[in-house]
């Protein structure tokens, strides 16, 4: 089908609707900053193009190996398949889905004039598939028309305010949502306070969320080979792991330079790689633990975690230059990593073997002696290693010094308040959150309590000696 031809199509069922006598479909959207009423129409399921920009595919596609097909011709039958395999694979309950859509299309996708799916992209194609098995005889897919006028950036903004709206979705994982706030920012041209207002966040939680962005590009290229964006996508929300991790290394930038900043970077990713997510556990993946901890937990263990140790601390390579990444991988912009320093080498080395270890396909791993160990052994010596490193580094944090605790703990209290407050924002004018709202008044209210008998202690606590002393 034609463009035209799908622009006559829409164009004709418009009129129909409108020669419709009685009540007729609709779905409101948050169009040009009001809720405005589209017609909801039907159209030849094989009408709709899938969306090549939908933010939910967008890590897959950049690292697929006919992303150039999609960029060059997306709306070409090849542009599409690709399409389609990643939509379908993207959705984490599909197969739920698609069960449902057997009784039919309950909620409306979202179509341009010209046949574009703004949303809806998962339920066509699975309406597709299950019209090739024989398991439906419909034939249509219902959609919500948009304006002729509508216009790009608008589109991207609707695609992801409507993806906030609960429906049978499968909300968008964390690189899915920090390239969406991409694409709002630089091809919708929207301010964070702009797409704050959109998504009911706060301005700066959109800022440190597409600096997250930038720290994931940062953080993929310190191993080689390149690690794809799509190791960042994980069945847990990491929001959290990752914010913390950006404020640790801005305050490392910012203190001792961009190459201290890339080992602590390392360092966290070590034990994130080998599947440490809880936000608990990767919140002491700071600081020296690597080199004063696993290394010498690897060395002492003896057999393959010495081997282990003295692989990661022999020199290494340099980082894949920007011309080496594969095609696909550079969506972000390039910066290339500095030469590799005396600093970096275990660190960095232990984090490839990390990677090797971790991989999918992975069956044995070089350890630099000629022959292959058995990735399962490397793997679980790694994990004990740095199992206990993370406990040592732990007890520092905690009991390494009594006079740091207050400070510690603060730190703490003031993240956790910080989450809070980004809850409160997404779901505090819900009706759903009414239920709730007693319960945390009500811990606002004794944490307001503990706050003024905190400054009471710290306030009457002996002041620091002055200079003139």
């Amino acid at each position: 089908m034609t463009d035209a031809n799908r622009e006559q199509t829409i164009t004709q069922a418009l009129a129909q609707y409108q020669a419709q006598a009685g009540a007729r479909d609709t779905m409101r959207v948050p169009l040009r900053g009001a809720s405005t009423l589209l017609e909801v129409v039907e159209v030849p399921l094989d009408l709709p193009t899938l969306n090549p920009d939908s933010f939910r595919i967008a890590p897959a596609l950049a690292e697929h190996a006919q992303a150039s097909i999609v960029k060059t011709d997306p709306y070409s039958s090849a542009a599409q398949n690709v399409v389609a395999e990643l939509v379908r694979k993207a959705h984490r309950y599909a197969e739920d889905l698609k069960a449902s859509l057997i009784d039919g299309q309950d909620q409306p996708g979202l179509i341009t004039r010209k046949g574009k799916l703004i949303n809806g992209n998962t339920r066509c194609v699975l309406l597709r598939e299950l019209r090739a098995e024989g398991k439906i005889t419909n034939s249509t897919l219902r959609v919500a028309v948009l304006p002729a006028d509508i216009i790009e950036p608008q589109e991207l903004e609707l695609e992801s305010v409507l993806q906030k709206q609960v429906e049978h979705k499968d909300s968008y994982n964390l690189v899915s949502e920090l390239m969406m706030l991409k694409k709002l920012h630089e091809d919708a041209g929207l301010t964070d306070a702009a797409i704050a207002r959109h998504l009911r966040m706060r301005a700066q939680r959109v800022t440190d969320m597409r600096a997250v962005l930038d720290l994931m590009e940062r953080a993929r290229r310190l191993t080689d080979p390149v690690l794809p964006l799509t190791e960042f996508i994980t069945e847990k929300d990491q929001t959290q792991n990752w914010i913390e991790l950006l404020r640790k290394v801005r305050e490392v930038d910012q203190k001792d330079g961009r190459p201290s900043g890339d080992v602590a970077i390392a360092s966290w990713l070590i034990a994130y790689v080998l599947g440490y997510d809880s936000v608990h556990k990767l919140r002491h993946a700071y600081g020296e633990w690597v080199e004063s901890d696993v290394m010498e937990d690897l060395v002492e263990a003896g057999g393959i975690g010495a081997a282990i140790a003295s692989v990661a601390a022999s020199p290494v390579a340099e980082a894949a230059s920007a011309g080496d990444i594969p095609e696909g991988l550079d969506l972000l912009g390039d910066e290339a990593n500095g030469p590799v320093n005396s600093e970096v080498v275990a660190v960095k080395g232990l984090l490839n073997i990390a990677v090797a270890a971790t991989r999918p396909d992975a069956e044995h791993v070089s350890l630099g002696d000629g022959g292959s160990t058995p990735v399962a052994d490397v793997r679980d010596a790694l994990h004990a290693s740095v199992s206990r490193g993370l406990a040592a580094s732990k007890q520092r944090a905690l009991a390494g010094s009594k006079l740091q605790r207050p400070t510690y703990a603060l730190s703490q209290a003031r993240d956790g308040l910080r989450e809070a407050l980004d809850g409160l924002d997404e779901v505090g004018e819900l009706d759903e959150f009414a239920p709730h709202r007693e319960a945390v008044v009500l811990l606002i209210e004794e944490i307001a309590s503990l706050l003024d008998k905190v400054s009471e202690a710290a306030e009457s606590a002996p002041s620091a000696p002055s200079s003139d002393d």
